[in-house]
């Protein structure tokens, strides 16, 4: 993991206006990220990861920044520009008031309301976890953080297609950079994944916060399919062949796997062909 970057001290935003105030609960984090990353680890037994995953999340814990709200608004809205991003956060440690003022072209807007609505996410340029403290609810704590730890349990693997095309795959999930361009964008083309490569990464992160905590009351419709066929995968091919493609970051071999046990998929639609 990138080494972390020195935010300001938590009392920064005790006083400060809505939505910016934040003042923490106390709880220990680090008996909290280590139960985390048992809870992980043992999932990760379960389902027959290879060995060299089993010590992976207690890595994960290593890099979970618990952020005041301005930091994560800041952190995520400016994770392509970040001259910009460290020059507001230092303004932040120093003139938190200033710093909120400074955030006038940006804030209000419905971006940064969105933004800030998420409870947490894994950043893969950083290799960190970045949680929104003063959003996310305490009882749902631990089973936002099995979620994301399970987005930080692949290996992130790079390779350039062509001259002017990078491909970028964390788990199921495939991005493209395109000549100069410093943005890494989500793959259009499903080539012949059954879905698209950001929704199988969703779903086989939501499968398993649900093995560890039950259905989340802001579940996801959309993705219900996609984990029902990942679980018929996982039993037609076995657990450890199907998390295989996720931790190696082989979405399309999970194709291969499919095509495998076609006949067991009537109800699945024809595999899309690039």
């Amino acid at each position: 993991a990138a080494p972390a970057r020195p935010f300001a001290p938590a009392a920064t935003a005790a006083d400060l206006p809505a939505p910016f105030g934040y003042r923490p609960d106390g709880m220990d984090r680090a008996t909290l990220l280590a139960e985390v990353a048992d809870v992980v680890r043992g999932q990760a037994v379960d389902l027959g990861a290879a060995g060299c995953y089993l010590e992976k999340p207690t890595a994960i814990a290593e890099g979970v920044d618990f952020l005041s709200p301005y930091e994560f608004l800041v952190v995520t809205m400016y994770e392509q520009d970040h001259a910009r991003r460290d020059a507001l956060l230092d303004q932040y440690a120093s003139d938190p008031r200033g710093a909120i003022k400074a955030l006038a072209e940006h804030y209000p807007s419905n971006r940064s309301q969105s933004i800030m609505m998420n409870y947490a996410y894994f950043d893969i340029g950083s290799d960190r976890i970045r949680v929104n403290a003063a959003h996310v609810p305490v009882t749902d704590l631990r089973r936002v953080l099995v979620h994301e730890f399970w987005h930080a349990m692949p290996d992130t693997r790079v390779w350039r297609e062509s001259a002017d095309r990078t491909v970028r795959a964390n788990g199921f999930w495939l991005q493209e950079r395109r000549g100069t361009v410093p943005v890494w964008l989500p793959v259009e083309d499903r080539g012949g994944l059954p879905y698209q490569s950001y929704l199988l990464d969703e779903a086989m992160a939501t499968m398993m916060e649900t093995r560890y905590a039950g259905p989340s009351p802001m579940a996801r419709r959309e993705l219900d399919e996609v984990q029902t066929y990942l679980s018929r995968l996982m039993t037609l091919a076995g657990p450890a062949e199907v998390l295989e493609t996720y931790l190696a970051s082989e979405p399309h071999e999970l194709e291969v796997l499919t095509e495998e046990h076609r006949s067991s998929f009537p109800d699945l639609e024809p595999l899309a062909r690039s």
